[in-house]
């Protein structure tokens, strides 16, 4: 019984130190099939047992099936913000953010949302957009406090699914246009019809 309660403690242990971690990514995490032509957006979080105040990411996504459109900061993160310009054709998107707290712990713990990116589908199929380490610019994470050694964190990204573009379907105002092409052409053929072929006037006109 002593052994047994034992595994259930290391076990319990394990995935207590398992859930708490410092992670980056993106959300949601699987799209839904997006139908091609239309915008998608994953917002960049992250969610920190340690606190931080602040650091880098590297975005890297399928260029085959996405296209790079935009990046924008919410009003989370306040201070040393670095984001892509829009239209980036360039890889990987660098994002920084960081957080001024003049209070301990000195940075900020639980989940906070960065900004958000958005893509554009160019091809069907499923499309991998990931979230990775920044080393040199604008860096890795670093603790609250004025810690040196930067934090271990998770990274994680996000699948895209990207469906046929949409099929138009023509409204009443098209139908109605294109039966008042039909019939102006049916007009026009009628009165040709009645020229007279030497003549050239329609019958009944001529003297």
């Amino acid at each position: 019984m002593r052994m047994l309660l034992l595994i259930v403690l290391v076990v319990m242990s394990y995935v207590s130190d398992a859930a708490a971690q410092n992670s980056v990514g993106l959300s949601p995490g699987q799209s839904e099939t997006i139908v091609g032509g239309l915008d998608v957006a994953l917002n960049l979080e992250i969610d920190f047992i340690d606190p931080t105040v602040g650091g880098g990411v590297e975005i890297i996504y399928d260029a085959t099936r996405l296209e790079f459109v935009s990046f924008t900061f919410t009003g989370d993160p306040d201070f040393g913000l670095t984001g892509p310009v829009d239209d980036d054709p360039n890889q990987p998107l660098e994002i920084g953010a960081g957080w001024f707290v003049l209070s301990p712990p000195f940075g900020v713990t639980g989940v906070h949302t960065i900004g958000t990116l958005l893509f554009r589908p160019i091809a069907s199929g499923s499309a991998m957009v990931s979230t990775r380490e920044s080393v040199i610019n604008p860096g890795r994470f670093y603790p609250g406090g004025g810690g040196a050694t930067p934090l271990a964190v998770v990274y994680s990204g996000a699948t895209v699914n990207v469906g046929p573009p949409a099929v138009a379907v023509p409204t009443l105002d098209a139908y109605g246009r294109l039966i008042g092409c039909a019939l102006l052409l049916l007009l026009v053929m009628r009165v040709l019809s009645q020229r007279d072929i030497l003549g050239g006037s329609p019958r009944g006109m001529r003297e």
